[in-house]
Parts: structure tokens; C-alpha cells; sequence
């Protein structure tokens, strides 16, 4: 990232001048403004979530014409602004679009749920350079045809293991073998409920959960910290959609039960892709 002083001319003491700053950033949301302008989202390396202006951004001859649109990531130069959070953009030009995505609408309702959630979980002007490298590779993969629903449900891992939301996956050695036909799961404790451990609360939310889950959620914490270096894995080898229904069914319920967002685009993305692996 590249920051400059606006211009060198002369201003009042009592303006505070804005700085430029240049970085390559990851459209998550485009909202309009007025008839004529835009307010986007953006995920960045170095400075988390930031939302800008982009004024002009409808007209005919404006620069910013089929320079930004959702799932870009664009080199992005705005105005930083001190005493509010809406930045002004100067220019940006795309450095990759993911064309695949708009050839292929289930990835692209994946992918929209993805930026969307990553939008609404993030609090602005925190760096999460992390998670800008797995919500790239993310898209990056989609677009070039692996499977969504495995890559959607690994970015979840990744964003509440970015969020410091992973819950305590351990298991005990005593009470939850193989013969133990189901994990009981507190999700405010987020951690498996033993004999060992005090009891939960008459009103605390417990899920039961299959030892299958249990382990296709171990498998998925490993692959984002040396996925995004290599390529995709094969759609052969990934698990079948029944195997996963159980570990989405627990993300998703986690996730609505510790972030403060909607269930209802996580649903339609689920619907989606669940109908085209059962027709298929």
C-alpha cells in the first residue's frame, strides 16, 4: 500500500487535508447512492473493510464504467477521510474480474454469500490480510469450476477462525468414543459438554452433533493455511453433499448464534447448491 498527501497546495490550518491511498481491494457489496452515484465495500489487505463513495459512477462518460462491479478485486486509489468512515474514491481499474462466476449462477450465489457475509461480520478499518488471501483464493476457485459448497463451507471456518468465533473442537478421550452415538455441543460455551464439565444451564442452547461432522469440521481447519499456495483439489476427492449437510447445518446455526447477520442468503445459497448436487 502507497500513501501521498493530496496535493502540496497551501490549506488552512483548521482543514485537515486528505491523504490518497492506493491498495488492491476486493468488492464486497455495491449499494446505490443517488441516481448517479455508488457506495461499495471493499475487503483490503492492510486496512480491513472500508466503504467509499464512487460519485459519478452512473453517467455515460464516467472513468469508473466497467472499472468495479461485485467479486472484482480492483487497484483502488481514495480519499481517506479522518472524522467519518465513508472514504471518496479517485480511480480504480480491475486487476481480475472472475468471469467465471457470471457463466455460472450457483457459484455466483456462493460467491455472493460469501462477500456478503464478510461485509456484515468484519468491523471497518481492521486488518484482516489473512482472510483477504482466503476470500480471494475462495473466488479464485469458484470461478474456475471447483466445487462451491466445499470451498463456501471452508471460508466459514476461516472468517470465525479470523474473528477468533472457532469454537473448541477438542474432544474428550473418556466420554466421547465412537460408541458414543452423538456429541452434545453447547453453543454459547462453543465446546463439546462431557462428564467432566460442569453442566449446562437449563436454558443454554446444546446441539447434537455425529462423530461424521465432527471430523469433516477437523479436516476443514487445515486446508486455507496452504490452500491458497496450491491448487484446487479435485472435486473427486472431495466429501459427498449428504456427508457435509451435517457440518453446514452446524455452521450455519453457529454462525447465526454468534454474528449478527441474516440467515436468509446462507439459506438460498444452500438451497441452491444442495438442488443442483442431488439433480446431479
Amino acid at each position: 500500500m502507497i500513501t501521498a498527501t493530496q496535493d502540496d497546495a497551501v490549506a488552512p490550518d483548521s482543514v485537515v487535508r486528505d491523504v490518497i491511498t492506493r491498495t488492491p481491494a476486493l468488492v464486497l457489496q455495491i449499494r446505490p447512492f443517488s441516481k448517479t452515484s455508488h457506495i461499495v465495500t471493499w475487503l483490503t489487505p492492510d486496512q480491513g473493510r472500508i466503504t467509499t463513495s464512487v460519485k459519478g459512477a452512473c453517467r455515460a462518460k464516467s472513468a469508473f464504467l466497467g472499472q468495479y462491479d461485485l467479486f472484482y478485486t480492483c487497484e483502488l486509489l481514495y480519499y481517506t477521510r479522518e472524522h467519518d468512515h465513508i472514504h471518496a474514491a479517485r480511480e480504480c481499474f480491475p486487476v481480475e474480474r472472475r468471469d467465471g462466476l457470471r457463466n455460472n449462477w450457483r457459484a455466483a450465489a456462493a460467491a455472493a454469500y460469501l462477500v456478503d457475509l464478510t461485509a456484515r461480520a468484519l468491523p471497518p478499518g481492521h486488518p484482516h490480510p489473512e482472510l483477504y488471501t482466503a476470500l480471494t483464493w475462495t473466488l479464485d476457485q469458484m470461478a474456475q469450476g471447483s466445487a462451491p459448497l466445499n470451498l463456501l463451507l471452508r471460508y466459514e471456518i476461516t472468517l470465525l477462525n479470523s474473528l477468533g468465533l472457532l469454537p473448541n473442537w477438542a474432544l474428550c478421550p473418556d466420554c466421547h468414543t465412537e460408541s458414543a452415538a452423538w456429541l452434545r455441543f453447547s453453543l454459547p460455551e462453543g465446546r463439546f459438554l462431557c462428564a467432566h464439565t460442569p453442566p449446562p444451564h437449563p436454558r443454554e442452547t446444546v446441539i447434537s452433533l455425529s462423530h461424521t461432522t465432527h471430523r469433516l469440521f477437523t479436516r476443514y481447519l487445515a486446508p486455507h493455511r496452504a490452500a491458497h499456495a496450491a491448487p484446487a483439489s479435485s472435486n473427486k476427492n472431495e466429501p459427498q453433499p449428504n456427508l457435509l449437510l451435517g457440518l453446514s447445518r452446524f455452521l450455519g446455526i453457529f454462525i447465526a448464534f454468534h454474528l449478527d447477520v441474516s440467515p436468509n442468503a446462507r439459506r438460498v445459497a444452500m438451497e441452491l447448491l444442495y438442488t443442483h448436487c442431488t439433480q446431479g
